[in-house]
């Protein structure tokens, strides 16, 4: 995974990636990087909260459910920081509340490519 503190002098857009299991973490990381992305990866809302303290992404994939808990608060955090957010979990589209439409939406097992071109367009956006 990407070394954070090199991407930080880097003009690339970068993503943060909220992911426990690291094999979706890293085919999610190696196609935004083939991209032209630069990309962080965090395994717990703990190590994601570090990043997020350090540098704010561009972009965030949360998983909604990880081993310490959700991401709705993080996902709050990061939209008000200016941060496009996208959700991609395994429970039903009811899981994410009303509160966070704010934020996209990907079934899991949602393709690598498919959270790619969400990332990009919503680069474009902003």
């Amino acid at each position: 995974m990407g070394n954070f503190l090199e991407q930080e002098q880097s003009c690339n857009p970068l993503v943060l990636v909220v992911e426990d299991s690291i094999l979706v973490a890293m085919a999610i990381e190696d196609a935004l990087i083939d991209r032209g992305m630069d990309v962080v990866v965090a395994t717990t809302l703990a190590s994601a909260a570090g990043l997020v303290a350090q540098r704010t992404p561009n972009a965030a994939l949360l998983d909604l459910q990880l081993p310490d808990g959700n991401t709705l608060n993080l996902a709050d955090q990061l939209r008000d920081l200016g941060c496009a957010v996208a959700f991609s979990s395994a429970f039903d589209a009811d899981a994410v509340p009303p509160s966070h439409a704010f934020a996209a939406q990907f079934q899991k097992p949602a393709s690598p490519d498919l959270l790619c071109d969400w990332v990009v367009a919503s680069l474009t956006e902003v």
